[in-house]
């Protein structure tokens, strides 16, 4: 019974994220992945990073594959501490948003603690001017999905 009740009121999440949330990586990452538990909606996948002074430094389109999302890590940006927000829809046309945390330190620096940001379902990352467009995507999305359902059903 437990088991029904947590499915029927589960929604969709992101699952893990590479690099994990909190992490020091003493390298560059060549991308990010994050795995949700639903698969996504392609044209409603928006990814931005930002550095430690909450500048955003890429927003390469991510490339998606079922549950997962990819991003490419752009070669050029220097060690610092760094936030990947996202704001996607799955298949049901949930919207999923929150952000990861972690710090890219070079060798020869003492790593410091990346402060990660809390991973939220409900308000997009403040600053983060692609989480508009994102919510834009995502009601347009949803409306289609809407739109096409109840032609089906006809």
């Amino acid at each position: 019974m437990l088991m029904s009740v947590s499915t029927a009121s589960g929604h969709s999440q992101l699952v893990s994220a590479d690099p994990v949330d909190g992490s020091v990586l003493s390298t560059p990452p060549t991308q990010v992945v994050l795995t949700f538990n639903e698969a996504l909606i392609e044209e409603a996948v928006n990814v931005a990073i930002a550095n430690g002074a909450g500048d955003v430094v890429s927003g390469d389109v991510a490339t998606v594959v079922g549950a997962i999302a990819t991003i490419p890590w752009p070669a050029d940006l220097p060690p610092d501490n760094y936030s990947v927000s996202y704001r996607v829809v799955s298949g049901d046309g949930h919207p999923i948003t929150g952000s990861i945390g972690f710090a890219y330190t070079s060798a020869s620096d003492s790593p410091s603690v990346a402060t990660s940001e809390s991973t939220s379902t409900s308000e997009p990352a403040t600053g983060f001017p692609i989480g508009l467009v994102g919510l834009i995507l995502a009601l347009a999305a949803t409306i289609t999905v809407i739109i096409l359902a109840r032609r089906t059903r006809r």
